[in-house]
């Protein structure tokens, strides 16, 4: 089978490697030379254009985008996007984690050219996708099912599934991320005060590492923490400014159209917002779990 990847940053370049080893052929593009080649030497497909990716890819095509979800209105529908080079039949995973009903424009729209799109919300961060995500997936049922395989075969074990019509997989991955939100805040909290109690010298990656085998609060979360801790036992060369890439907003601003509390959240989010004006060992925790998770940058102490 022929999978077109657009997008071999952290995510792409390792769901290519895992089809490639799962015997797809992978037809990749990216902005950046580095990664095509890099592609080509595990013995993917090297192309320079989303022109040229679609010439190589038989009809009907499928083509997951690993790209930011600001990144993916222009890949699909600008002057050479992708919606040029397709043909009726063919199928665009979006893997780009994008707001739920920008997912449902994107389907309408490029349903009116013939061409389908499934909305893939994807968790378990660079490592999850070289060695099995979770996979959620909104659209079509039926198109699902013509490429269910890919799924299977991107996913951990029993870990991926049909949500719902377009964008429900998106919207599934929104309130997921809204939960992880949540997790890191409360481990952070808690580390926190084990860091600042009377016991000076506790072992951080010994206490993440007895919690996890065994401990109620026992999670993937926490077996990253204790990697956080066993490479800076004490946060100090990092900075407690913790990004976020809008999906806790969105969480937000949904419940409040639909009248659901979701304080937690809320908290978890506003508390990121505080980071960026003082410099906690919580905050600290939270950046350098986005880094480990998802790969995404921290800010070194200067």
């Amino acid at each position: 089978m022929q999978v077109g990847i657009v997008g071999l940053g952290k995510m792409g370049f390792n769901f290519s490697l895992r089809l490639l080893e799962k015997g797809y052929q992978v037809v990749g593009f990216d902005n950046l030379s580095e990664p095509r080649e890099q592609l080509a030497k595990q013995g993917g497909i090297n192309t320079k254009s989303l022109e040229e990716l679609c010439t190589k890819l038989a009809s009907p095509r499928i083509v997951l985008l690993s790209v930011p979800h600001s990144a993916v209105e222009e890949i699909l529908f600008a002057e050479s996007g992708l919606v040029n080079y397709l043909d009726r039949g063919d199928i665009i995973i979006d893997a780009a984690n994008a707001y739920y009903k920008n997912s449902i424009h994107y389907f309408q729209r490029l349903k009116k050219k013939g061409v389908d799109y499934l909305d893939m919300g994807v968790s378990g961060g660079p490592g999850g996708a070289r060695n099995g995500s979770s996979i959620m997936v909104g659209g079509n049922e039926t198109v699902y099912k013509k490429v269910e395989e890919v799924f299977a075969d991107l996913a951990a074990t029993d870990g991926y599934g049909y949500m719902g019509p377009a964008g429900a997989g998106h919207f599934v991955k929104m309130v997921h991320n809204g939960i992880e939100y949540v997790l890191m805040e409360a481990y952070g909290e808690g580390f926190e005060l084990l860091a600042s109690g009377p016991y000076k010298e506790l072992d951080l990656a010994k206490i993440a590492k007895i919690w996890n085998h065994g401990g109620v609060v026992a999670s993937f979360v926490l077996d990253k923490i204790e990697a956080v801790f066993a490479k800076d036992p004490r946060l100090e060369t990092i900075e407690g400014f913790v990004e976020d890439l809008g999906e806790g907003r969105w969480v937000v601003r949904e419940a409040i159209g639909a009248e659901i509390p979701v304080d937690t959240i809320a908290e978890a989010l506003f508390d990121r917002f505080r980071s960026r004006q003082k410099d906690s060992f919580s905050a600290k925790l939270a950046a350098a779990l986005r880094h480990e998770i998802g790969g995404h940058s921290i800010r070194a102490k200067k």
